[in-house]
């Protein structure tokens, strides 16, 4: 009994094993919860405090250190040589010469854990959050010259339209361009895309795989979705519904033309990426532009930016416009904001405040600069997104009257 007691009492013992064996767990206890601790902060980085400001800002952030990197490039220059430079500057980061449907600005991001939900997908939430980032980058590439005015960009709206989930941890793309304009807002459609890796495509022509757009019951019946809410067929375009009342859109126009607006009203709803990419949601975001409290038409911003009609809009023999080679309205603009040639950025907030109202509107070089095929597009794109845009109205009246 003595040797059994004696046993025991060396085993819980200070140097027994049992006593050991508790001292080791308990110093281990807190290095794995500590290592736990700090691979829980990782996972959730952009989650972290003031992340969301940085992500959003970003873009501003690298422009303007373009900028100081340029200011201090030329402290030692003549001020004629100084303002050259950075007039020559702000045209490289001006969407000279685009179409202002053709510009696609894509926002890269990965699908983190602190933005999935528990089925492992990118959470509803989460799409909206990625859409503050990817509209900031859009304004600073297509409104570089709105925004050095002391403009900002409201958001009056966001509709979504989700066709399949982001997978967690899957790196996605957000390809937005312009949709459309009125006389207030502008609409620019997003398109959330995966693309898959190490797969070829096949030009701009190519299509999307059947596992990428589903069976044609599936893909039709995304399609139907889309319509509905966008209302994109052509052929029901009309007088009544046209955003121009008395203006019916098509009347008069060939049969190229109107080959041209069903084409520009179905791009919509394309379930398909020129690249072969995966859409997974679609989302359109109404904004408008403003200086103080004051609404400045979409079209004037769109124009001063660079953004142009063809060049064969306006007879000439070039396939496109460049920096190099402007589209003609850019002269009437780089005089109000250039300052070498005597414009300035005080003279180009006065234009966008309130100084367009007392130009005649047989000289309004920014309506002349989106005319032609680009005013077809514009009404033909933006009779699909009023309709999206009616709905949402009615149900927001329906909000206001406290009804289900």
């Amino acid at each position: 009994m003595s040797v059994q007691l004696r046993n025991v009492g060396e085993l819980l013992s200070p140097n027994g094993p049992v006593f050991q064996v508790a001292y080791t767990a308990l110093r281990t206890v807190p290095a794995l919860a500590k290592w736990l601790v700090i691979l829980l902060f990782v996972v959730n980085a952009k989650s972290w405090p003031l992340m969301w400001h940085i992500r959003v800002f970003r873009p501003v952030f690298r422009i303007w250190f373009q900028h100081r990197l340029l200011l201090w490039r030329t402290m030692f220059c003549s001020r004629p040589v100084r303002e050259k430079r950075i007039d020559e500057w702000l045209d490289s980061v001006s969407p000279i010469g685009e179409g202002p449907f053709d510009k696609v600005d894509v926002y890269k991001t990965r699908a983190t854990t602190d933005e999935s939900d528990y089925n492992g997908h990118l959470s509803n939430s989460s799409y909206a959050k990625t859409l503050d980032s990817a509209r900031f980058y859009t304004a600073i590439a297509m409104f570089p010259m709105f925004l050095r005015s002391g403009g900002w960009i409201p958001l009056g709206g966001t509709h979504f339209i989700y066709l399949r989930e982001i997978p967690m941890f899957a790196q996605y793309e957000v390809r937005s361009m312009v949709a459309s304009w009125d006389q207030k807002w502008l609409f620019i459609i997003h398109r959330f895309v995966t693309k898959s890796k190490g797969k070829k495509t096949k030009g701009k022509a190519a299509k999307s795989s059947p596992e990428q757009t589903g069976t044609p019951d599936q893909t039709q019946a995304v399609q139907n979705i889309l319509r509905a809410s966008l209302s994109t067929s052509a052929d029901a375009i009309s007088s009544t519904n046209s955003p121009f009342p008395g203006t019916p859109i098509g009347t008069g126009s060939t049969p190229e033309t109107s080959a041209a607006l069903k084409a520009a009203a179905a791009s919509l709803v394309s379930t398909e990426e020129p690249d072969g990419a995966t859409l997974h949601t679609i989302a359109v975001s109404g904004v408008c532009f403003k200086i103080g409290r004051i609404t400045v038409p979409p079209a004037l911003v769109i124009a001063a930016n660079g953004f142009s009609a063809p060049p064969s809009e306006f007879g000439s023999s070039l396939t496109a416009y460049s920096n190099k080679n402007p589209p003609p309205h850019w002269e009437k603009a780089k005089a109000v904001m250039s300052v070498p040639v005597g414009g300035s950025t005080k003279a180009l907030r006065k234009l966008f405040k309130d100084g367009w109202r007392d130009v005649p509107e047989s000289e309004r070089w920014w309506d002349q600069a989106l005319s032609g095929v680009i005013e077809q597009k514009r009404k033909a794109r933006l009779e699909a997104v009023s309709v999206l845009r009616s709905g949402m109205e009615g149900m927001k009246t329906l909000a206001s009257l406290g009804l289900e």
